[in-house]
């Protein structure tokens, strides 16, 4: 997964896409998981962190991750090769 170079995020959650000039503002647990994208960190090491940063179980934080990623690709800020590569 990519964030394209159009897409901004600031530090308090707010991401603007100039391309199709959306706007959106993440909670803090959105915030950490999209600049672990942009860094493109492993799934398993996001995944890893996030759980002991947070209280959430295995199968909560996959569930809500790839909802998570349907929204930012829907909305067009990340982009994907492969549809179905969540790395």
């Amino acid at each position: 997964m990519k964030i394209p170079e159009e897409v901004k995020i600031s530090d308090n959650g707010f991401v603007f896409n100039s391309k199709t000039g959306d706007s959106f503002s993440l909670n803090p647990f959105g915030l950490e998981l999209i600049k672990n994208i942009q860094e493109e960190r492993e799934f398993e090491n996001l995944k890893s962190a996030m759980l002991e940063k947070y209280d959430v179980d295995d199968l909560t934080f996959e569930k809500d991750f790839y909802e998570f990623c349907a929204l930012l690709k829907h909305h067009q800020i990340i982009s994907q090769d492969n549809p179905l590569d969540f790395k």
